[in-house]
């Protein structure tokens, strides 16, 4: 009896773990073929402030954040995260180094390469990818959820090494379209 019991759970672990492989690949290769996207969002920071906007992704590295109802506005590049005015004029920035953002909107990315998996879960029509930066010695996390049919990117939580969430809500998602250069122009007085 110990013996099925064993096979029983040794085959359960080996068939999830193939499962899990399976999601995982099928999720990296779509986010691969992605190299634009733009959208709209919503995000509650750690403080539970809500704001929204439009967001604009372009392989590799860069992002815009438009907040409405706010003077300011975020776009990152290979190295920094720059806050700038509605003009885009730069207010401050900040050095990203090799931060998870950064990795997710290389050209390719190979998720068991460049994250340690701490969960992959089936619930309410999605996968949540649970996700920490390799040889990462801050308790940096983030946790991506994709719809189970399309793959699309529906929210991220990012949770810093002090515990704090920042939730971003992903809707209106466009694919692959043309997103202009200069959309992440940051000008300087």
């Amino acid at each position: 009896m110990k013996k099925i019991l064993s096979g029983l759970i040794i085959g359960f672990f080996f068939i999830n773990n193939s499962l899990s492989s399976d999601v995982i690949s099928q999720i990296e290769v779509n986010w691969n073929e992605i190299k634009s996207m733009s959208g709209e969002f919503e995000q509650v920071d750690p403080d539970e402030v809500i704001s929204s906007g439009a967001f604009y992704f372009l392989k590799p590295f860069q992002s815009k954040f438009v907040y409405e109802n706010s003077n300011e506005d975020i776009i990152t590049n290979k190295g920094l995260m720059i806050i700038v005015d509605k003009e885009g004029f730069k207010i401050e920035s900040y050095a990203i180094g090799n931060n998870i953002l950064k990795k997710l909107l290389s050209n390719e990315i190979k998720i068991e390469n460049e994250f340690d998996i701490i969960a992959l879960t089936d619930e309410n029509e999605s996968y949540k990818l649970f996700l920490k930066l390799k040889n990462d010695k801050s308790d940096n996390r983030i946790q991506l959820t994709f719809d189970q049919i399309s793959l699309d990117l529906k929210k991220w939580e990012i949770f810093d090494e002090f515990g704090n969430k920042t939730v971003f809500k992903f809707t209106k998602i466009k694919k692959n379209i043309s997103i202009s250069q200069n959309l992440f122009v940051v000008r300087y007085n």
